[in-house]
């Protein structure tokens, strides 16, 4: 079985967008076992100055570790579904 490829959600406390794609990523997990490909790690630009800058305007994002693609906001649910596959 090949590793799992590592998403990064870049997130904050309070991000009612954030919320949305958090539901939308476990609603995907439910339908296609995410887990089995991919671990998703939820980040809080809070704790981190450069990517607080980096992303204060434009969370939540999802980065892939491994091919550094990155999913800004906006997005569909079916979007995230394919930016996944």
């Amino acid at each position: 079985m090949p590793n799992k490829q590592e998403i990064i959600f870049y997130t904050t406390f309070g991000c009612h967008l954030c919320e949305q794609v958090e539901a939308m990523i476990l609603t995907l997990n439910q339908q296609k076992n995410l887990a089995k490909k991919y671990d998703i790690i939820a980040f809080d630009i809070i704790d981190d100055e450069k990517t607080l800058e980096q992303y204060r305007t434009t969370i939540p994002v999802l980065e892939n570790q491994i091919t550094k693609e990155k999913l800004f906001w906006p997005f569909t649910f079916e979007q995230l579904e394919q930016w996944l596959s």
